[in-house]
């Protein structure tokens, strides 16, 4: 039962990071910049090492994800004050404006991943879920 239920996870995964890579290509998004944007608009300031803790991923991939992001003017990188080492994220005019496109992609895939469900299933596969990612995040 538990390999049907992680297989169907995976592969809705898989999906979604399908649509959301061709959405975001236009606006010269690859890779995991999506959800930097989307963790610097919750927390400004978080660092590169946060991010990649809290999505598990890797601390190079972030980093260059982070520095592309600068570039396309979306993100300010500031050395830490009390870590020149580590950098804080910060979100520009043009980054923010991202989060309603991200937003709006997203909310897109949910309508179709959502459909002929009904609200109280959906409320009821929402809490097992998030017990299912409290298991996981726990998991050495």
């Amino acid at each position: 039962m538990e390999k049907n239920v992680l297989s169907s996870l995976l592969r809705i995964n898989r999906h979604y990071r399908r649509f959301i890579k061709a959405a975001l290509l236009p606006h010269r998004y690859i890779g995991v910049m999506h959800l930097i944007v989307l963790y610097a608009a919750r927390r400004p300031g978080a660092s590169q090492e946060e991010i990649a803790c809290f999505y598990a991923l890797d601390k190079t991939s972030v980093a260059r994800d982070a520095r592309r992001l600068e570039e396309l003017g979306h993100l300010t990188r500031r050395t830490a004050p009390e870590n020149r080492r580590q950098y804080q994220l910060f979100l520009t005019y043009a980054g923010e404006r991202m989060i309603g496109i991200i937003d709006g992609v997203t909310a897109q895939y949910g309508q179709t991943l959502s459909a002929n469900i009904s609200p109280e299933d959906w409320r009821l596969l929402a809490g097992l879920l998030v017990r299912l990612e409290e298991n996981a995040c726990s998991a050495p």
